[in-house]
């Protein structure tokens, strides 16, 4: 029997990428390996608070948590917050996080850095949802999407988050067991 750590794989959507400017609009994680995400949708202020407790939860149990532009984005906005809510922000911290989009910028020399182009590019099954589009109501004929089109829309990006991370890192673990080589095995 092997032990591996618990990884999670972890997105948000935000507002705006700034947390004294934004809101968390939701927070989607899964574990490696497994089939189902959770997704904590925000509401208000204290739906904010309640979603990132909640996380602050999740985060104490896991070994390493793994996303897409999280050093420059997801650890800084989720730090913020949980400081702002009074809520302890070192378990965000004292997990192993691995930056998978630090990762593909710096080691694998593609044209395009995009979750979705990468996924394509490595022949990883992923959700249109993430391909880089024009956002509604931009141009002709496109009316803006209501606030409930607006949190649909964010939420489904979250789940289609995850899911592309977790079928990424499945495809990249030999090359995060040599470029992280003091991890235990993660399959």
């Amino acid at each position: 029997m092997r032990l591996r750590p618990t990884t999670l794989m972890l997105a948000i959507e935000t507002t705006d990428p700034h947390p004294d400017k934004g809101r968390l609009i939701c927070i989607a994680y899964k574990e490696l390996l497994e089939e189902r995400e959770r997704i904590r949708v925000v509401r208000s202020s204290a739906g904010e608070k309640a979603a990132l407790a909640s996380l602050e939860q999740v985060l104490r149990g896991c070994h390493i948590y793994i996303s897409w532009g999280g050093e420059t984005k997801i650890v800084p906005f989720l730090t913020a917050k949980m400081l702002v809510h009074g809520i302890d922000p070192s378990p965000l911290l004292a997990a192993r996080h691995i930056d998978l989009y630090s990762l593909v910028s710096s080691r694998l020399g593609l044209s395009t850095t995009s979750l979705y182009e990468v996924c394509r590019f490595f022949r990883v099954p992923v959700s249109p949802v993430l391909k880089t589009a024009r956002p509604l109501g931009s141009g002709a004929g496109h009316r803006a999407p209501n606030a409930q089109e607006r949190l649909g829309e964010a939420t489904a990006k979250c789940r289609a988050e995850v899911t592309a991370l977790d079928k990424l890192t499945r495809r990249f673990v030999p090359l995060l067991m040599a470029v992280y080589s003091d991890l235990p095995t993660l399959l």
